[in-house]
């Protein structure tokens, strides 16, 4: 018997030291993961603002226990391995470093919260996790489209009552390509609202009643720029306006605001766990009438002087993972891009934008990669009158290691209408045209841009 109860106590301490021992391991393992995000944190903050964050092992000690048991075996491994890459950590958890830190953050605790800091959910509250539905997802899809105009007796807006049917007006084509992708961006080029008075001495002015909303959200309307010349074409009453119906129809904007740390603000999307920016601003009038936003006063970003929105540019780059920055510029009604706007646009990319798109000159201009990077001069018109002239989409197709694809969807404004180009004569025809006000790209008989070196 006293061999029995010698045997059960050895068998016990054996026990005891094997938990011991497996507590260990297991203590050594997840030191092991803390200091190797840890060290990676630290490396992402030094690379974004040039200062090593302090709070490195808050980060991985926080990361450690909101990712599953899966993620954190995945992670263990790789750490047992070497060096944790940035690139690991969103294989891994579906998420960038951005992403993660606003997690950490409470910024993306709700659609509400994130909202205050201008962060928005490209899918909708269900995809407010942030993560990657699932792995190897596509990647993250952003349409851009040029000048948009709704202006009561004229323009395309007496076409549409008449025919009270938005796809008689833009192709199902265009409007299917608008509403699936992740992002659908377009320059809001008027005022919409019912109170105020055309501003004295401007020959055109644009207004939209209310009601108009709807087929914003009818596109499929993710964000608008308000940096233009025709937001306040009725005075600083109906720019609130149009800013008040936009939040109401949950359409963030860029480049205007009801002061200026509105104007400068820039918005973000979250989509396949990576975090999308954009920013606005407008140089585009000779005749003032459009006026700045101030600390109390509604109005524009300006970029006459590109300082303050250089300043936004670097700002914003620092806070995501691609940065996308909107200039109204550009002479008007001409194809040639001026001398200035490559040099600007060169400004722009090298304070951080990923890529710089304009607007304002109501026709296509062309399109030139700039140190790797494209500018896109003019989008053109989108939907905006009765005149015949060559417009499109630009599709973005982003990933985790940047602009994976370029491409232009070939469309014709024409008769109020904006239509998709569909005989492929004719889209090759449209293509060789864009190529034709291009320095340096080529574009393929499906429209995917690259640069031509």
């Amino acid at each position: 018997m006293a061999g029995v109860f010698f045997l059960l106590a050895a068998l016990g301490v054996s026990m005891i030291c094997v938990r011991a021992y497996r507590k260990a391991q297991s203590d050594r393992e997840r030191e092991n993961v803390i200091s190797a995000l840890a060290q990676t944190y630290e490396k992402f903050t030094e690379s974004v603002s040039g200062e090593k964050a302090e709070d490195g092992r808050e980060f991985a000690e926080w990361t450690v226990e909101n990712c599953s048991a899966g993620e954190y075996g995945k992670l263990s491994a790789i750490a047992e391995e070497g060096e944790l890459t940035e690139r690991d950590i969103y294989d891994t958890l579906g998420m960038t470093m951005h992403v993660l830190e606003d997690r950490r953050s409470g910024l993306l605790d709700d659609a509400d919260t994130a909202a205050q800091s201008g962060i928005y959910f490209a899918g909708g509250p269900e995809d407010e996790s942030g993560k990657v539905p699932e792995a190897g997802s596509d990647p993250a899809r952003i349409t851009v489209a040029g000048d948009l105009c709704f202006a009561e007796d004229g323009f395309v807006l007496d076409h549409y009552d008449e025919v009270n049917d938005l796809e008689q007006c833009i192709s199902p084509e265009i409007l299917d390509i608008t509403r699936a992708s992740d992002i659908f961006f377009l320059n809001h080029e008027y005022a919409i609202s019912d109170r105020g008075e055309p501003l004295a001495g401007k020959y055109y002015t644009f207004r939209a009643k209310p009601e108009r909303m709807k087929l914003l959200e009818e596109m499929g309307t993710d964000l608008v720029s308000l940096a233009n010349n025709h937001v306040y074409d009725y005075g600083s009453e109906a720019m609130i306006d149009t800013m008040d119906l936009l939040d109401e129809a949950g359409i963030p904007y860029v480049g205007g605001g009801r002061n200026i740390e509105e104007a400068e603000k820039p918005a973000y999307f979250i989509v396949n766990g990576m975090k999308i920016g954009f920013v606005g601003a407008s140089k585009a009038e000779k005749t003032r009438y459009t006026p700045a936003a101030e600390e109390d006063s509604p109005g524009i970003l300006e970029a006459y002087d590109t300082t303050e929105f250089n300043r936004v540019i670097a700002e914003a780059s620092q806070e995501c993972d691609y940065l996308i920055a909107y200039i109204h510029w550009g002479p008007e009604d001409e194809t040639q891009y001026a001398e200035y706007q490559t040099e600007e646009g060169r400004e722009f990319l090298e304070s951080g934008a990923d890529i710089v798109v304009g607007g304002h000159p109501h026709v296509l201009q062309g399109i030139e990669y700039i140190d790797g990077s494209p500018v896109v001069y003019s989008m053109g018109d989108f939907w905006f009158n009765d005149e015949t002239k060559y417009t499109g989409l630009l599709n973005l197709d982003i990933t985790y290691d940047g602009l994976q694809e370029m491409s232009f969807v070939p469309c014709l404004q024409t008769n109020y209408t904006t239509q998709y180009i569909s005989d492929k004569d004719e889209q090759r025809e449209m293509f060789d045209y864009l190529e034709g006000l291009s320095p340096n790209i080529s574009v393929d008989d499906s429209g995917v841009i690259t640069e031509q070196k």
